[in-house]
């Protein structure tokens, strides 16, 4: 997993430096790597839609951290779904040929 500086998070997600104080006084994005001062792939998506949220959409951000906290909430639901779902086809077996 790759871990981005301050600076490489506010180029590669396109905002300023006073956004991201904001994305951080809200803890929508946090330092969250080993290195002290690193942000991971996944703030880096989180600053990202935030920025789309706030500036496209109008968000303001306690509603762009609820939107994130849910989009991440329904992705895990969906890979446990898949999960579930293989787990099944497993137990169930090959199907037979009509």
């Amino acid at each position: 997993m790759r871990f981005y500086s301050r600076a490489e998070l506010i180029e590669l997600a396109s905002i300023d430096a006073g956004f991201l104080v904001a994305l951080e006084s809200e803890e929508i994005v946090l330092c969250d790597a080993p290195e002290p001062e690193r942000f991971s792939e996944l703030m880096l998506e989180r600053a990202r839609v935030a920025h789309e949220l706030v500036e496209e959409l109008d968000v303001n951000l306690a509603g762009a951290a609820i939107i994130l906290r849910m989009r991440e909430e329904l992705s895990g639901l969906r890979r446990d779904l898949r999960d579930v779902a293989a787990e099944l086809r497993r137990l169930r077996g090959p199907r037979p040929s009509p």
